[in-house]
Protein backbone atom coordinates (compact mmCIF):
# COMPACT_ATOMS: atom_id res chain seq x y z
CA UNK A 1 0.00 0.00 0.00
CA UNK A 2 1.32 3.30 -0.82
CA UNK A 3 2.66 5.62 2.37
CA UNK A 4 2.14 9.16 2.28
CA UNK A 5 4.60 11.19 4.53
CA UNK A 6 3.51 14.02 5.82
CA UNK A 7 6.21 17.03 6.65
CA UNK A 8 5.63 20.17 8.73
CA UNK A 9 7.11 23.45 8.13
CA UNK A 10 8.19 25.44 11.30
CA UNK A 11 6.08 28.44 12.19
CA UNK A 12 6.11 31.28 14.23
CA UNK A 13 6.01 30.74 17.86
CA UNK A 14 2.95 31.14 19.60
CA UNK A 15 2.49 29.42 23.00
CA UNK A 16 -1.10 29.84 25.30
CA UNK A 17 -0.26 31.43 29.15
CA UNK A 18 -0.02 28.58 31.75
CA UNK A 19 -1.47 28.59 35.20
CA UNK A 20 0.37 26.94 37.15
CA UNK A 21 -1.47 28.01 40.63
CA UNK A 22 -2.99 25.46 42.33
CA UNK A 23 -6.92 25.61 43.43
CA UNK A 24 -7.08 22.09 44.48
CA UNK A 25 -8.65 23.31 48.04
CA UNK A 26 -11.63 24.89 45.65
CA UNK A 27 -12.27 22.03 43.47
CA UNK A 28 -13.42 19.92 46.28
CA UNK A 29 -16.85 19.85 46.51
CA UNK A 30 -18.31 16.85 45.82
CA UNK A 31 -22.11 17.19 44.22
CA UNK A 32 -23.71 14.31 45.78
CA UNK A 33 -23.11 15.39 49.40
CA UNK A 34 -24.54 18.84 48.79
CA UNK A 35 -28.54 18.45 48.90
CA UNK A 36 -30.39 21.33 47.33
CA UNK A 37 -32.06 22.89 50.06
CA UNK A 38 -34.21 25.66 50.10
CA UNK A 39 -32.95 28.87 50.19
CA UNK A 40 -29.64 30.39 49.59
CA UNK A 41 -28.30 30.29 53.04
CA UNK A 42 -29.21 26.35 53.69
CA UNK A 43 -27.31 26.08 50.22
CA UNK A 44 -24.55 28.03 51.55
CA UNK A 45 -24.37 26.51 54.45
CA UNK A 46 -24.07 22.91 53.00
CA UNK A 47 -21.32 24.66 50.93
CA UNK A 48 -19.34 25.93 53.42
CA UNK A 49 -19.16 22.78 55.71
CA UNK A 50 -18.24 20.67 52.46
CA UNK A 51 -15.19 22.88 52.76
CA UNK A 52 -14.05 22.24 56.16
CA UNK A 53 -14.24 18.34 54.82
CA UNK A 54 -10.65 16.82 55.08
CA UNK A 55 -8.87 15.97 52.12
CA UNK A 56 -8.35 13.90 49.88
CA UNK A 57 -12.04 12.82 49.32
CA UNK A 58 -13.78 10.01 47.54
CA UNK A 59 -11.15 7.15 48.38
CA UNK A 60 -7.70 8.88 48.76
CA UNK A 61 -5.41 9.65 45.96
CA UNK A 62 -4.69 6.13 44.24
CA UNK A 63 -0.54 7.70 43.59
CA UNK A 64 -0.26 7.73 47.53
CA UNK A 65 -1.20 4.04 48.26
CA UNK A 66 1.16 2.02 49.90
CA UNK A 67 3.67 0.42 47.29
CA UNK A 68 3.40 3.35 45.14
CA UNK A 69 5.73 6.26 46.54
CA UNK A 70 7.55 8.21 47.01
CA UNK A 71 10.66 6.65 45.14
CA UNK A 72 14.01 8.12 44.44
CA UNK A 73 14.08 9.76 41.46
CA UNK A 74 16.81 9.50 38.88
CA UNK A 75 19.47 12.03 38.52
CA UNK A 76 17.59 15.04 35.90
CA UNK A 77 19.78 17.04 33.39
CA UNK A 78 18.67 20.35 33.38
CA UNK A 79 17.76 20.83 29.84
CA UNK A 80 14.95 23.25 27.71
CA UNK A 81 12.60 21.21 25.67
CA UNK A 82 10.35 23.11 23.19
CA UNK A 83 12.16 26.59 23.28
CA UNK A 84 11.64 27.38 20.23
CA UNK A 85 8.65 25.83 17.56
CA UNK A 86 11.18 23.94 15.74
CA UNK A 87 12.65 21.57 18.56
CA UNK A 88 9.70 19.76 18.34
CA UNK A 89 8.71 18.29 15.05
CA UNK A 90 6.19 15.56 14.17
CA UNK A 91 6.37 13.83 11.04
CA UNK A 92 3.06 11.73 10.48
CA UNK A 93 3.90 8.34 8.45
CA UNK A 94 0.12 7.64 7.05
CA UNK A 95 -0.85 5.00 4.31
CA UNK A 96 -4.01 7.30 3.60
CA UNK A 97 -4.07 8.58 -0.24
CA UNK A 98 -7.02 10.55 -2.09
CA UNK A 99 -8.79 8.82 -4.64
CA UNK A 100 -12.60 9.22 -4.84
CA UNK A 101 -15.31 9.21 -2.24
CA UNK A 102 -18.19 11.00 -0.32
CA UNK A 103 -15.51 11.95 2.43
CA UNK A 104 -13.01 14.99 1.79
CA UNK A 105 -9.71 14.39 2.69
CA UNK A 106 -7.61 17.15 4.85
CA UNK A 107 -3.91 17.85 6.29
CA UNK A 108 -4.88 19.57 9.14
CA UNK A 109 -1.25 21.46 10.20
CA UNK A 110 -1.27 22.84 14.32
CA UNK A 111 0.64 24.19 17.35
CA UNK A 112 -0.46 25.32 20.42
CA UNK A 113 -3.84 23.97 20.09
CA UNK A 114 -5.60 20.66 20.97
CA UNK A 115 -6.59 18.12 17.60
CA UNK A 116 -10.33 18.58 18.51
CA UNK A 117 -10.60 22.24 19.41
CA UNK A 118 -8.93 22.93 16.18
CA UNK A 119 -12.03 20.56 14.66
CA UNK A 120 -14.39 22.16 16.57
CA UNK A 121 -14.06 25.42 15.67
CA UNK A 122 -13.67 24.56 11.72
CA UNK A 123 -16.95 22.73 12.01
CA UNK A 124 -18.30 25.91 13.61
CA UNK A 125 -16.96 27.89 10.96
CA UNK A 126 -18.55 25.30 8.33
CA UNK A 127 -21.51 24.43 9.81
CA UNK A 128 -21.09 20.71 9.50
CA UNK A 129 -22.37 18.01 11.95
CA UNK A 130 -19.55 17.17 14.65
CA UNK A 131 -19.98 13.38 13.69
CA UNK A 132 -19.05 13.85 10.01
CA UNK A 133 -15.88 14.72 11.21
CA UNK A 134 -13.61 11.65 11.85
CA UNK A 135 -9.50 11.65 13.07
CA UNK A 136 -7.07 9.10 13.68
CA UNK A 137 -5.55 10.17 16.83
CA UNK A 138 -5.22 12.97 19.18
CA UNK A 139 -1.78 14.56 18.67
CA UNK A 140 0.19 17.14 21.45
CA UNK A 141 -0.54 20.38 21.34
CA UNK A 142 2.44 21.57 22.63
CA UNK A 143 4.34 20.35 19.64
CA UNK A 144 3.98 21.80 15.52
CA UNK A 145 1.99 18.52 14.10
CA UNK A 146 0.22 17.22 11.14
CA UNK A 147 -2.31 14.79 10.77
CA UNK A 148 -5.22 13.84 8.26
CA UNK A 149 -9.14 14.19 8.84
CA UNK A 150 -11.77 13.53 6.75
CA UNK A 151 -15.38 14.81 7.08
CA UNK A 152 -18.62 13.34 4.90
CA UNK A 153 -19.48 15.81 1.96
CA UNK A 154 -17.31 18.39 3.25
CA UNK A 155 -16.10 21.72 1.27
CA UNK A 156 -13.22 21.36 -1.03
CA UNK A 157 -11.85 24.72 0.47
CA UNK A 158 -8.88 25.53 2.66
CA UNK A 159 -9.45 26.99 6.29
CA UNK A 160 -6.65 28.74 8.15
CA UNK A 161 -6.70 30.11 11.89
CA UNK A 162 -3.70 31.53 13.99
CA UNK A 163 -2.77 28.12 15.76
CA UNK A 164 -4.05 25.65 12.44
CA UNK A 165 -4.31 25.16 9.03
CA UNK A 166 -6.73 23.01 7.13
CA UNK A 167 -5.20 22.23 3.69
CA UNK A 168 -8.10 20.11 1.11
CA UNK A 169 -6.46 17.64 -0.35
CA UNK A 170 -9.18 15.15 -2.32
CA UNK A 171 -11.55 12.39 -1.83
CA UNK A 172 -11.61 9.57 -0.12
CA UNK A 173 -14.34 6.29 0.47
CA UNK A 174 -13.96 5.93 4.20
CA UNK A 175 -13.66 8.24 7.33
CA UNK A 176 -9.82 8.17 8.88
CA UNK A 177 -9.49 5.79 11.20
CA UNK A 178 -6.35 4.84 13.61
CA UNK A 179 -5.19 2.10 11.35
CA UNK A 180 -4.04 4.28 8.74
CA UNK A 181 -1.45 5.98 10.41
CA UNK A 182 1.96 3.82 10.18
CA UNK A 183 3.92 5.63 12.65
CA UNK A 184 5.72 8.72 13.33
CA UNK A 185 8.94 10.55 12.80
CA UNK A 186 10.23 13.45 15.41
CA UNK A 187 12.86 15.84 15.13
CA UNK A 188 13.59 17.24 18.98
CA UNK A 189 16.15 19.39 20.11
CA UNK A 190 17.62 19.75 24.11
CA UNK A 191 18.38 23.14 24.76
CA UNK A 192 20.65 24.54 27.63
CA UNK A 193 22.58 21.87 28.52
CA UNK A 194 26.43 21.25 30.13
CA UNK A 195 29.01 19.28 28.10
CA UNK A 196 28.70 16.00 30.20
CA UNK A 197 24.93 16.04 30.45
CA UNK A 198 25.16 16.16 26.87
CA UNK A 199 28.01 13.25 27.19
CA UNK A 200 25.40 11.50 29.34
CA UNK A 201 22.36 11.67 27.04
CA UNK A 202 24.41 10.42 24.19
CA UNK A 203 25.43 7.66 26.03
CA UNK A 204 22.01 7.22 27.27
CA UNK A 205 20.74 6.64 23.47
CA UNK A 206 22.95 4.04 22.41
CA UNK A 207 21.57 1.83 25.24
CA UNK A 208 18.17 2.90 24.48
CA UNK A 209 18.23 2.06 20.89
CA UNK A 210 19.30 -1.44 22.07
CA UNK A 211 17.21 -2.03 24.77
CA UNK A 212 14.07 0.55 24.87
CA UNK A 213 12.08 1.79 27.17
CA UNK A 214 9.11 1.34 29.32
CA UNK A 215 6.06 2.06 27.08
CA UNK A 216 3.62 3.89 28.97
CA UNK A 217 1.11 6.41 28.40
CA UNK A 218 2.76 9.88 28.91
CA UNK A 219 1.19 12.87 30.85
CA UNK A 220 -0.73 13.77 27.64
CA UNK A 221 -2.94 11.03 27.77
CA UNK A 222 -3.89 12.42 30.90
CA UNK A 223 -4.90 16.34 30.41
CA UNK A 224 -8.69 15.67 31.26
CA UNK A 225 -7.28 14.29 35.08
CA UNK A 226 -7.85 17.43 36.98
CA UNK A 227 -6.56 18.37 40.69
CA UNK A 228 -8.67 15.71 42.40
CA UNK A 229 -6.66 12.76 40.59
CA UNK A 230 -10.57 11.37 39.85
CA UNK A 231 -11.11 9.85 36.23
CA UNK A 232 -14.16 11.10 34.88
CA UNK A 233 -14.68 7.22 33.38
CA UNK A 234 -13.93 5.56 36.60
CA UNK A 235 -17.15 7.62 38.43
CA UNK A 236 -18.78 6.71 34.66
CA UNK A 237 -18.08 2.53 34.98
CA UNK A 238 -18.99 2.68 38.92
CA UNK A 239 -22.50 4.39 37.86
CA UNK A 240 -21.51 7.73 39.79
CA UNK A 241 -22.96 9.92 37.30
CA UNK A 242 -23.29 13.31 39.25
CA UNK A 243 -19.79 13.06 40.12
CA UNK A 244 -19.08 11.93 36.78
CA UNK A 245 -20.47 15.49 35.34
CA UNK A 246 -19.65 17.27 37.93
CA UNK A 247 -15.86 15.98 37.45
CA UNK A 248 -16.05 16.56 33.23
CA UNK A 249 -18.13 20.22 33.54
CA UNK A 250 -16.81 21.92 36.71
CA UNK A 251 -13.18 20.85 37.63
CA UNK A 252 -10.12 23.09 37.41
CA UNK A 253 -7.98 21.81 34.54
CA UNK A 254 -4.40 23.62 34.53
CA UNK A 255 -4.68 23.68 30.64
CA UNK A 256 -8.32 25.63 30.69
CA UNK A 257 -7.82 29.20 29.71
CA UNK A 258 -9.21 32.69 31.60
CA UNK A 259 -12.73 32.34 30.30
CA UNK A 260 -13.19 28.22 31.38
CA UNK A 261 -11.52 28.96 34.79
CA UNK A 262 -14.38 31.53 35.02
CA UNK A 263 -17.37 29.30 33.59
CA UNK A 264 -16.34 26.09 35.98
CA UNK A 265 -16.02 28.04 38.93
CA UNK A 266 -19.21 29.56 38.57
CA UNK A 267 -20.55 26.45 38.48
CA UNK A 268 -19.00 25.05 41.18
CA UNK A 269 -20.26 27.67 43.57
CA UNK A 270 -23.79 27.03 42.57
CA UNK A 271 -23.98 23.31 41.68
CA UNK A 272 -27.60 22.22 42.22
CA UNK A 273 -28.82 25.98 41.08
CA UNK A 274 -29.28 24.70 37.65
CA UNK A 275 -31.91 27.98 37.08
CA UNK A 276 -28.69 30.76 38.59
CA UNK A 277 -26.26 28.24 36.66
CA UNK A 278 -27.90 28.78 33.55
CA UNK A 279 -28.33 33.01 33.94
CA UNK A 280 -24.62 32.81 34.73
CA UNK A 281 -23.18 30.63 32.13
CA UNK A 282 -21.98 31.69 28.37
CA UNK A 283 -23.65 30.00 25.69
CA UNK A 284 -21.74 26.54 25.57
CA UNK A 285 -22.07 23.18 25.59
CA UNK A 286 -21.74 23.27 29.18
CA UNK A 287 -24.57 25.46 29.39
CA UNK A 288 -26.84 23.06 27.30
CA UNK A 289 -26.23 20.10 29.98
CA UNK A 290 -26.83 22.77 32.47
CA UNK A 291 -30.15 23.65 30.45
CA UNK A 292 -31.34 19.77 30.48
CA UNK A 293 -31.02 19.92 34.47
CA UNK A 294 -33.06 22.85 35.09
CA UNK A 295 -36.35 20.46 33.59
CA UNK A 296 -34.53 17.39 35.28
CA UNK A 297 -32.58 18.49 38.39
CA UNK A 298 -31.72 15.04 39.41
CA UNK A 299 -31.41 12.80 36.21
CA UNK A 300 -27.62 12.63 36.12
CA UNK A 301 -27.76 9.91 33.69
CA UNK A 302 -29.41 11.25 31.07
CA UNK A 303 -26.93 14.54 31.79
CA UNK A 304 -24.12 13.12 31.37
CA UNK A 305 -25.06 11.42 28.00
CA UNK A 306 -25.03 14.64 27.09
CA UNK A 307 -21.61 15.48 27.21
CA UNK A 308 -19.45 15.40 23.49
CA UNK A 309 -19.37 12.16 22.78
CA UNK A 310 -15.51 12.46 21.19
CA UNK A 311 -15.17 13.94 25.11
CA UNK A 312 -16.68 11.45 26.73
CA UNK A 313 -14.25 9.15 24.67
CA UNK A 314 -11.35 10.63 25.70
CA UNK A 315 -12.26 10.01 29.47
CA UNK A 316 -12.71 6.25 28.64
CA UNK A 317 -9.00 6.54 27.41
CA UNK A 318 -7.32 8.30 29.60
CA UNK A 319 -8.85 5.65 32.49
CA UNK A 320 -7.83 2.62 30.68
CA UNK A 321 -4.28 4.08 30.00
CA UNK A 322 -3.78 4.81 33.21
CA UNK A 323 -4.58 1.34 34.46
CA UNK A 324 -2.93 -0.12 31.85
CA UNK A 325 0.18 1.73 33.24
CA UNK A 326 -0.45 0.36 36.35
CA UNK A 327 -0.19 -2.75 34.81
CA UNK A 328 2.91 -2.19 33.30
CA UNK A 329 4.15 -1.00 36.25
CA UNK A 330 3.89 -4.03 38.79
CA UNK A 331 4.83 -6.15 35.80
CA UNK A 332 8.42 -4.15 36.12
CA UNK A 333 8.67 -4.26 39.52
CA UNK A 334 7.80 -8.34 39.89
CA UNK A 335 10.44 -9.00 36.91
CA UNK A 336 12.96 -6.88 39.01
CA UNK A 337 15.60 -9.18 40.38
CA UNK A 338 16.40 -7.40 43.27
CA UNK A 339 12.70 -6.53 43.15
CA UNK A 340 10.57 -3.42 42.91
CA UNK A 341 12.90 -1.29 41.12
CA UNK A 342 13.82 2.20 42.73
CA UNK A 343 13.69 4.39 39.91
CA UNK A 344 9.74 5.90 39.49
CA UNK A 345 8.67 7.92 37.37
CA UNK A 346 5.20 10.28 38.42
CA UNK A 347 2.60 9.77 35.26
CA UNK A 348 -0.99 10.50 35.65
CA UNK A 349 -2.28 9.96 39.20
CA UNK A 350 0.41 7.50 39.93
CA UNK A 351 4.64 7.04 40.47
CA UNK A 352 5.74 4.24 38.44
CA UNK A 353 8.81 2.23 37.82
CA UNK A 354 11.01 3.72 35.19
CA UNK A 355 13.68 0.83 34.07
CA UNK A 356 14.16 -2.06 31.99
CA UNK A 357 14.65 -5.65 33.39
CA UNK A 358 16.25 -8.65 31.16
CA UNK A 359 12.87 -10.28 31.79
CA UNK A 360 10.66 -7.84 30.32
CA UNK A 361 11.40 -7.57 26.68
CA UNK A 362 9.89 -5.33 23.85
CA UNK A 363 8.11 -8.66 22.21
CA UNK A 364 5.70 -8.77 25.37
CA UNK A 365 2.36 -7.23 25.36
CA UNK A 366 -0.33 -6.74 27.77
CA UNK A 367 -3.73 -6.71 27.17
CA UNK A 368 -5.96 -3.32 27.44
CA UNK A 369 -7.96 -3.84 30.46
CA UNK A 370 -11.91 -3.79 30.86
CA UNK A 371 -14.74 -6.44 31.17
CA UNK A 372 -14.88 -6.47 27.38
CA UNK A 373 -11.97 -8.52 27.63
CA UNK A 374 -13.20 -11.99 27.17
CA UNK A 375 -10.66 -15.57 27.18
CA UNK A 376 -8.11 -13.98 29.39
CA UNK A 377 -5.99 -16.21 31.66
CA UNK A 378 -5.70 -16.42 35.48
CA UNK A 379 -2.47 -14.16 35.86
CA UNK A 380 -3.44 -11.35 33.72
CA UNK A 381 -7.44 -11.30 35.22
CA UNK A 382 -5.08 -10.73 39.04
CA UNK A 383 -3.18 -8.36 36.82
CA UNK A 384 -5.65 -6.12 36.30
CA UNK A 385 -7.23 -6.49 39.13
CA UNK A 386 -4.18 -5.16 41.31
CA UNK A 387 -4.15 -2.12 38.69
CA UNK A 388 -7.74 -1.35 39.64
CA UNK A 389 -7.65 -1.61 43.24
CA UNK A 390 -6.55 2.04 44.00
CA UNK A 391 -9.53 2.85 42.31
CA UNK A 392 -11.95 0.29 44.28
CA UNK A 393 -13.18 -1.94 40.75
CA UNK A 394 -11.86 -5.03 39.59
CA UNK A 395 -11.71 -5.98 35.93
CA UNK A 396 -15.61 -7.19 35.94
CA UNK A 397 -16.77 -3.58 37.16
CA UNK A 398 -14.90 -1.64 34.11
CA UNK A 399 -17.60 -1.68 32.26
CA UNK A 400 -20.12 0.93 30.93
CA UNK A 401 -23.99 0.50 31.39
CA UNK A 402 -25.19 3.87 29.32
CA UNK A 403 -24.66 5.51 26.99
CA UNK A 404 -23.08 2.93 25.16
CA UNK A 405 -21.57 4.97 22.38
CA UNK A 406 -18.19 4.65 23.30
CA UNK A 407 -16.37 1.47 24.09
CA UNK A 408 -12.82 0.37 25.88
CA UNK A 409 -10.31 -0.75 23.78
CA UNK A 410 -9.36 -4.26 23.33
CA UNK A 411 -6.22 -4.18 21.94
CA UNK A 412 -2.88 -5.28 23.25
CA UNK A 413 0.00 -2.53 23.71
CA UNK A 414 4.00 -3.14 24.31
CA UNK A 415 5.73 -3.32 27.12
CA UNK A 416 8.99 -1.58 25.80
CA UNK A 417 9.79 0.04 22.64
CA UNK A 418 12.71 0.37 21.20
CA UNK A 419 13.49 3.57 18.58
CA UNK A 420 14.15 2.89 14.80
CA UNK A 421 16.70 5.24 13.62
CA UNK A 422 17.62 7.00 16.84
CA UNK A 423 20.30 9.26 16.43
CA UNK A 424 21.92 12.02 18.86
CA UNK A 425 24.07 14.91 18.18
CA UNK A 426 25.56 17.07 20.54
CA UNK A 427 26.43 21.20 18.79
CA UNK A 428 27.26 24.54 20.61
CA UNK A 429 23.38 25.66 21.49
CA UNK A 430 23.12 29.52 19.55
CA UNK A 431 20.22 29.85 21.93
CA UNK A 432 22.42 29.54 25.26
CA UNK A 433 25.94 30.23 24.56
CA UNK A 434 28.44 28.36 26.43
CA UNK A 435 26.02 25.50 27.01
CA UNK A 436 25.61 22.31 24.25
CA UNK A 437 22.39 20.66 22.50
CA UNK A 438 21.72 17.51 21.57
CA UNK A 439 19.67 16.52 18.16
CA UNK A 440 17.57 13.82 18.55
CA UNK A 441 16.00 12.05 15.52
CA UNK A 442 13.63 8.60 15.84
CA UNK A 443 10.56 7.58 14.46
CA UNK A 444 8.15 5.56 16.74
CA UNK A 445 4.95 2.90 16.05
CA UNK A 446 1.82 4.73 16.12
CA UNK A 447 0.43 5.30 19.90
CA UNK A 448 3.81 5.76 21.56
CA UNK A 449 5.08 8.85 23.20
CA UNK A 450 8.44 10.41 22.11
CA UNK A 451 8.26 12.50 25.45
CA UNK A 452 8.79 9.28 27.45
CA UNK A 453 12.19 8.58 25.41
CA UNK A 454 13.14 11.83 26.17
CA UNK A 455 12.51 11.25 29.80
CA UNK A 456 14.38 7.92 29.19
CA UNK A 457 17.30 9.78 28.14
CA UNK A 458 17.34 12.56 30.35
CA UNK A 459 15.93 11.04 33.42
CA UNK A 460 13.26 13.80 34.03
CA UNK A 461 10.94 11.93 36.13
CA UNK A 462 8.79 14.47 37.63
CA UNK A 463 8.74 17.45 35.58
CA UNK A 464 6.17 18.32 33.16
CA UNK A 465 8.42 19.38 30.55
CA UNK A 466 5.34 20.62 28.18
CA UNK A 467 5.80 23.16 30.59
CA UNK A 468 9.27 24.32 31.09
CA UNK A 469 9.59 26.72 28.13
CA UNK A 470 10.70 30.05 28.27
Amino acid sequence: MPVTVIRIKAAAKIWPPLNNQSRESEDRHHPGTIRRAQGQRAQRTARNLYQLRVAPPFGGNPAREAGSGPHPPVRSLAMKLKRNPEDFIVTEINSREPTTGSFALYRLSKRSIGTLEALQIAQRSWNVAPKSVDHAGLKDRHADTQQLITIRNGPKARFEQELFLLEYLGQTPTPIEAADIVGNEFEIVLRSLPIDAATEIESRAAKVGTLGYPNYFDQQRFGSLGPSLEFVAAKWCQKDYERATWLALAEYNSHDDAEEREQKQLLRDNWGEWIECKQLLNRSHRRSVVTYLCDHPDKFRKAFALINEDLRGIYLSAFQSAVWNRMLGITLDDAAPDGPVAERIAIGDASLPFGSSPNVTAEMQLQLPSARCKGLDEKTRALCDAALQPYGMTLPDMKLSFPRDRWFSRAQRNCLIRPDNLTAATSDDEDYPGRQKVSLSFSLPRGCYATMLVKSLTGDTEGDRDKNED
